[in-house]
This record gives C-alpha cells, sequence and structure tokens, in this order.
C-alpha cells in the first residue's frame, strides 16, 4: 500500500504532467487563432463576399471543435 507521500508525489507529478499538456493546447489554439485572423484578412483581399464568409465560417467551424475538444 502506498503511503500519503507516495501517493502525494503521484498527484504532483499528475499536475506537472497537465500544466505541461495546458501549456501545449494554449499554445495550439493561440497559433490558430493566428492562422485564423491572417487567413481571414488574405481572403478579405480578394473573392467574393460569399467566399470569404464560406471560408470565415469553415475556420470559425474549426476554431469551435478544438475548443470543444479541450473545453
Amino acid at each position: 500500500m502506498p503511503t500519503l507521500a507516495e501517493l502525494s508525489a503521484k498527484v504532483d507529478t499528475l499536475q506537472t504532467a497537465l500544466d505541461d499538456e495546458q501549456i501545449q493546447i494554449k499554445a495550439a489554439i493561440d497559433a490558430l487563432t493566428t492562422a485564423n485572423a491572417d487567413l481571414q484578412a488574405l481572403v478579405a483581399a480578394g473573392g467574393t463576399e460569399a467566399d470569404r464568409q464560406a471560408v470565415s465560417d469553415k475556420i470559425d467551424a474549426v476554431i469551435s471543435d478544438l475548443q470543444g475538444t479541450i473545453a
């Protein structure tokens, strides 16, 4: 049977691993958000309004999906 100190150490290890994952997920979301803004600006420079809206809607759906996955 593990001691309280051993269990506490395992919890600390788990928390560190979780914190590391959260940092990586936030970095991925930040990168996606930046890519989204860049792509929206690029699309705004050309194409029809409907084309731009369709691409924007797809990007927003991807962002929502990603955020829903990690929420």
